[in-house]
């Protein structure tokens, strides 16, 4: 079943009131436009606003995910990523890639620093910010696979990529965290 399936036409006017007042309108778009016809053809006038009870915090944070959209006759429409942003992820991934090989290759991986000379790091923290550099690849890359693949499987790719940007900052923190203790060991 899909948002806009539920035929709310034999619904009471208790069950429609009922209904508006627990239906999350962001997630259920179609299903709340069908109910709101329902009740205006039940009342014959316009509907007095009904109060709509504050969501709860984990409802607010369903609405701030993208949900899926679909298009009148409920077709998947996947999404879109802007071309500057594809091309600039095909760019970067291979050079960031090149950048950490080369780093690791000379034993010597330089990390430019905003306000500081930036930190050079060997051996096992260049491995381990390697790591870090490889799980930003995929991620860019991730991204860009998932503007041409047509299902409807954004979600994995949000995982994907939430679980990459966190082994690859716990891997960040980890190298430079090596670093600066191996220094003083």
């Amino acid at each position: 079943m899909q948002d806009g399936d539920i035929d709310y036409s034999r619904y009471s006017l208790l069950e429609l009131e009922e209904a508006l007042a627990g239906i999350n309108r962001n997630r259920y778009p179609g299903n709340y436009a069908n109910l709101r016809s329902a009740y205006e053809r039940l009342t014959s006038r316009r509907p007095s606003p009904i109060p709509e009870p504050e969501p709860p915090a984990e409802v607010l944070e369903e609405a701030l995910e993208p949900q899926p959209k679909f298009d009148a006759n409920g077709r998947y429409i996947p999404n879109q990523i802007p071309s500057d942003e594809r091309a600039s992820h095909v760019l970067l991934s291979p050079a960031l890639f090149a950048y950490g090989s080369y780093g690791v290759r000379v034993n010597d991986l330089y990390v430019p620093g905003r306000h500081s000379r930036g930190v050079h790091l060997h051996d096992t923290p260049a491995w381990v910010m390697y790591g870090a550099m490889i799980c930003a690849c995929l991620v860019m890359l991730s991204v860009v696979l998932d503007h041409y693949d047509r299902r409807n499987n954004e979600r994995h790719y949000r995982a994907f990529a939430a679980a990459g940007e966190f082994v690859g900052w716990t891997l960040f923190g980890l190298s430079l965290l090596w670093s600066v203790f191996s220094q003083h060991a």
